[in-house]
């Protein structure tokens, strides 16, 4: 065995199975040292909320009972200038993260300090997403390819034996930290591999041919999504291993529309991933500047009552009660709150976007800032959509069950009143023992006029000579070479 140690850095990847930093010091058989850092770096970004720690902590939990892992509450470049001192170090092998600039400035940090000391960093690439280019030509050949790689097996005994664990070093969690991160939360899904595993094949056994049908009801998501998300988003499970096991499994399924729309939805992740991959600014700047003059003033009371889902629009405040409790809410209810909150309030995007970031379970930066834009049309290439959250409430929910979940002031309301609440009569509001304004707040806004002046104004800017010059860059960069035609030849510019 090398008497040189390699170092395996887990970020977004804790997992023990198609891992290819593991894979190769098994291979190396060399002695190995794997670290997970919790980052204050991290911890005191906008971004950030206890529960993405407190699952990457459930997640360690496992892998630690199959390789021994060492935990760090540091900077990372003070672990590393810590192992580096104690240890002749050969390699530091992790996976390339697509995270926000801060992430990136501190790993160009590691890359200097490792170079310094001689030691070479190997980056694996990540579900598919492709560092350094500059454009999307192959790139969907070349997800696929990635999509179907041959995943590697490894020896977790092999590999466990030889890792060596730190168990005293100056950089410990926290007594306060770790009871922090051990504290169950009920209403939120448990981290680790294996329950990634388990609710991959129960999806595909019992969920998956009604999944198609279903993915747009904020209830009975719950159930017919595989809610794979954040085990994706935290590296519990790839998408190669879920894209492999559908594929296996599709041709037992009679819905084939509904698991190829999943399938779709696989690479629709890493897609957006990629986006910020390429153009880290994404997170606080308009994709396209044609939308810089609008949105800029803030009004408190407006976010504050979108935050605490007392906005007086009943499936608005239901999904953002429901996702400050559980970290979770279907894509259509993503897009919804996100319009009401940059169309019908008229608020900075970037406000509504780190609050949800810290909400989301499943926060994945680059999903995250680049929907994000998309939904509150400052992209100029997007159909802009303002989501009407009475047609939605008929629509998506018309018994009022996940309204009446989530908002219990509202139970005794009948289904069909409960969707807007301000036309109950004075009698009614009497025989169901309700006041408007009291038990549950007036609109805050009034969507008609509010959607009207949003759309307005998005489109005056959507249409704007300036807004199809920025838009040919945007299509050239960020999307198919076909769609990168339609606003015609893109600018010489580099």
């Amino acid at each position: 065995m090398d008497s040189k140690v390699s170092i395996v850095w887990l970020k977004r990847d804790i997992r023990t199975l198609d891992h290819e930093a593991l894979k190769q010091v098994e291979e190396d058989n060399s002695n190995v040292i794997v670290i997970y850092i919790f980052e204050p770096l991290i911890e005191n970004y906008g971004d950030f909320d206890i529960r993405h720690w407190r699952f990457v902590y459930q997640s360690l939990i496992e892998f630690n009972s199959k390789i021994p892992i060492t935990v760090f509450h540091c900077d990372a470049k003070n672990a590393f200038s810590y192992l580096l001192q104690k240890y002749k170090v050969k390699q530091v092998l992790s996976y390339q993260e697509t995270g926000l600039e801060h992430t990136f400035d501190r790993d160009i940090k590691i890359k200097h300090l490792l170079k310094h000391h001689e030691v070479k960093w190997k980056e694996f690439q990540s579900n598919g997403v492709l560092r350094g280019i500059k454009n999307r030509t192959s790139w969907d050949a070349r997800w696929i390819k990635s999509a179907k790689k041959e995943i590697p097996t490894i020896d977790t005994s092999q590999v466990s034996r030889q890792t060596i664990q730190l168990k005293d070093h100056p950089f410990l969690l926290s007594t306060e930290l770790r009871a922090t991160l051990s504290a169950p939360n009920k209403n939120m899904l448990t981290g680790g591999e294996s329950q990634a595993h388990k609710m991959l094949n129960d999806f595909l056994e019992t969920k998956i041919g009604s999944y198609f049908n279903n993915i747009s009801y904020p209830e009975k998501s719950r159930y017919y999504c595989s809610l794979l998300s954040a085990y994706i988003s935290w590296g519990n499970i790839t998408i190669s291993q879920i894209y492999q096991a559908c594929e296996n499994a599709r041709p037992k399924i009679k819905n084939k529309m509904s698991i190829d729309q999943y399938m779709a939805r696989l690479k629709w992740h890493c897609h957006f991933t990629q986006k910020l991959e390429m153009q880290t600014n994404i997170e606080y700047k308009n994709l396209n500047p044609a939308f810089d003059h609008l949105r800029h003033k803030k009004n408190k009371n407006f976010v504050k009552a979108w935050k605490n889902g007392e906005t007086g629009y009943p499936l608005v405040d239901a999904c953002m009660r429901a996702v400050k409790e559980t970290g979770y809410i279907n894509f259509r209810m993503r897009a919804m709150v996100v319009s009401f909150f940059t169309h019908h309030l008229w608020q900075p995007w970037q406000e509504g976007a780190n609050y949800l970031a810290r909400m989301f379970l499943d926060y994945e930066p680059g999903i995250h800032y680049s929907q994000f834009q998309m939904q509150a049309g400052t992209t100029g290439i997007n159909i802009i959509r303002i989501y009407n959250p009475i047609k939605q409430s008929y629509s998506k929910d018309p018994r009022g069950e996940f309204i009446k979940k989530w908002l219990p002031e509202l139970k005794s309301i009948p289904n069909e009143l409960v969707h807007e609440p301000w036309k109950l009569s004075p009698l009614e509001e009497s025989l169901y023992d309700f006041k408007l304004g009291i038990d549950y707040p007036k609109p805050i806004v009034d969507i008609e006029q509010t959607g009207k002046y949003a759309r307005e104004e998005l489109y005056k800017a959507k249409n704007s000579e300036q807004s199809r010059y920025h838009g040919k860059d945007i299509l050239i960069k960020h999307a198919k070479k076909r769609n990168a035609k339609r606003l015609g030849k893109g600018s010489k510019r580099k």
